[in-house]
């Protein structure tokens, strides 16, 4: 199952919900008011058939065959992201994302693309803390084009001082435009630099200015020649296409690819557990004081994910979320309520964030949501609440199954992320059976004090008792 979250950059665009999509929804609410009648647990999506195969030099390949529309998915899927890269060596992962646009042995600069568009197609790519994906829509006879186009700057890519130092000034006017220039724009930096230790997600994803000006170009060509190979990477195909054709090409151009010949090491940095609440105060230029908290959290894919994020959907998914409902509607305490469970490889963060109305403090807000976890805790989730969450986690898996493209997206994060690309027949059963008691088990588990850090922001000027006793203080 696809889960695109806090970690997400795409290289020019954001993920589009077209109107077909718009209209599904209205669709899918008739068919999950069905299912619920008829039993919700026993729900199924169609089954999908999924041809998987390896290549000699370690190339995973994917194929489903879906002659809907006369349109082939293409995605590369490297699995290297953010917690691959080493300290002081951060953003290498998304600074690639660009970089392989920029021309190979046999292309020159932006020729990738145009090869796309003059087709007809599509494409775009976007780094995440776990995988990096490079994906294409194009028409079915311009198949074999893109996977050529893919197979070229898999191992060809020239990486000059110029194109290096040309993407390295967009990433960093990137960087300042969406965090730095933003009120409130570090601060899920700042939660995450303090929640954790020693894991690889202790950085974000596009990095910092920092490590990027230290940069050099054999440290960018030494990550390529590591993390873009073969045998770190996986093809997925979706559409009409005829799959021995399709199998010919992809031996034709990625067959002949060398890999490193070497397994990528995957042994990341556990985190310790928390032993105590951690709390950071900060003053910013900002008009209204906000806080964010985080919560630590199992790996996506793991038992207690699955309750977990039935969890997020109750606590936090819509205006009518327990939290949401809770800070804006009936205490109307903050102007805006962002939560969401950050799912990912490895284990991450629940994270509950708040920008609160004049006259109300951080604090305030905390003893809001801290009473609604605990009713969540204390297994106070009616038949209602827990019908809608499942709705809304089938709504999820059905739309994910709408158009190539976003099968394709759903299909590589199972097959990468989850490692079983099987999952995305069986997980919506997996989801269906998580019951009241599951959710209030993991609510009792994870969301306690000791594994809390709280990232308070004050507007400069703002003094009051709490500021004070606070004052720019960690414990």
């Amino acid at each position: 199952m696809a889960r695109y979250k806090f970690g997400i950059i795409e290289h020019s665009m954001r993920r589009v919900f077209p109107s077909r999509l718009r209209s599904l929804v209205l669709v899918t609410g008739f068919c999950l008011s069905g299912l619920a009648r008829a039993g919700i647990a026993q729900a199924q999506l169609p089954f999908t058939p999924i041809q998987t195969y390896l290549l000699a030099n370690g190339l995973e390949v994917l194929m489903v065959q879906d002659h809907e529309a006369p349109v082939v998915a293409v995605q590369v899927w490297y699995h290297v992201g953010s917690k691959d890269e080493r300290p002081g060596m951060t953003g290498f992962a998304h600074l690639f994302e660009h970089l392989m646009f920029d021309g190979t042995k046999n292309l020159p600069p932006g020729e990738f693309s145009n090869y796309i568009v003059r087709a007809g197609g599509v494409d775009n790519a976007y780094t995440t803390e776990d995988v990096t994906v490079f994906w294409e829509t194009v028409p079915s006879a311009d198949l074999p084009v893109a996977l050529w186009l893919e197979a070229d700057r898999m191992r060809n890519l020239r990486i000059t001082e110029s194109s290096f130092n040309n993407e390295r000034a967009v990433v960093e006017e990137e960087l300042r435009q969406r965090f730095a220039n933003q009120p409130y724009g570090d601060v899920l930096e700042a939660l995450y630099a303090h929640a954790f230790t020693v894991s690889p997600y202790r950085h974000r994803p596009i990095g910092n200015m920092q490590d990027l000006d230290r940069a050099r170009l054999s440290d960018v060509q030494s990550f390529y020649d590591t993390y873009y190979v073969p045998n770190n990477a996986t093809l997925v195909l979706v559409g009409d296409f005829d799959e021995k054709q399709a199998e010919g090409w992809i031996q034709r151009y990625f067959g002949p690819l060398k890999g490193t010949g070497a397994v990528i090491s995957r042994r990341y940095a556990q985190e310790p557990p928390q032993t105590a609440e951690r709390i950071v105060a900060l003053r910013k230029d900002v008009a209204l004081p906000a806080f964010v908290e985080g919560y630590h959290m199992p790996a996506d894919g793991s038992p207690d994910s699955y309750p977990m994020r039935l969890a997020a959907k109750i606590l936090a998914d819509g205006e009518s979320s327990w939290i949401y409902r809770k800070l804006v509607y009936d205490k109307q305490m903050a102007m805006q309520v962002d939560s969401e469970g950050n799912f990912t490889e490895e284990p991450n963060l629940f994270f509950i964030m708040a920008v609160m109305n004049r006259g109300y403090t951080p604090q305030q807000g905390e003893a809001q949501v801290a009473s609604v976890l605990q009713r969540l805790k204390r297994g106070a989730i009616s038949s209602i609440d827990l019908e809608r969450a499942r709705n809304e986690m089938l709504r999820d898996l059905i739309l994910e199954r709408e158009g190539a493209r976003h099968r394709a997206d759903a299909l590589g994060y199972d097959a990468v992320v989850l490692k079983n690309p099987e999952l995305y027949n069986t997980e919506v059963s997996r989801f269906m059976q998580v019951t009241a008691a599951d959710i209030q088990r993991v609510a009792q588990k994870y969301f306690v004090r000791r594994n809390l850090t709280i990232v308070e922001v004050y507007p400069r000027g703002m003094e009051g008792p709490a500021l004070q006793a606070k004052q720019a203080s960690v414990r």
